[in-house]
C-alpha cells in the first residue's frame, strides 16, 4: 500500500475522531443534565437513562482507542499489515473499517474465542 493511501485512511480516521470526541463530549453533557435533575419521578427510568449513557460513552471511548492504535500504526509504518498473521489485510475491508487491525479470518478467529 502507498504513502498516498495511507494518508487517504490517516484523514479518514482523524476526521472520524473528531466527530467521536464531539459525541462524547454531547454525551457527557447529557450525563450530568440527568444527574443534575434530582427529581426524577420514576427511578427505573433514571437508572435505564445513566446505563444507557454509561454504556454509549464507553463504547465511543472504545472506538476511539481502536482509531488511536491505528493511527499509531500509521505513524510507524505498520498499517495494513494484521497483528495476527502479519498478512495484508484486504484493502476493501480497510475501505469499510480504516480501524482494523485484523484481517477477516483472524477477526473471525477472535470473535470465536471470544463470543463462542
Amino acid at each position: 500500500m502507498n504513502a498516498t493511501k495511507y494518508e487517504e485512511y490517516y484523514d479518514k480516521l482523524e476526521n472520524r475522531r473528531g466527530e467521536i470526541m464531539r459525541t462524547i463530549e454531547h454525551v457527557q453533557k447529557e450525563q450530568r443534565t440527568v444527574d443534575e435533575n434530582k427529581e426524577w419521578i420514576d427511578r427505573a427510568a433514571y437508572e435505564s437513562r445513566c446505563q444507557l449513557l454509561d454504556s454509549l460513552a464507553n463504547w465511543y471511548i472504545h472506538e476511539t482507542t481502536r482509531i488511536d492504535d491505528a493511527l499509531t500504526r500509521i505513524t510507524e509504518g505498520r498499517y495494513g499489515a494484521c497483528l495476527g498473521c502479519r498478512e495484508p489485510i484486504d484493502p476493501l475491508r480497510l475501505e469499510a473499517n480504516p480501524e482494523a487491525a485484523f484481517c477477516t479470518g483472524c477477526q473471525n478467529i477472535r470473535e470465536e474465542v471470544i463470543e463462542p
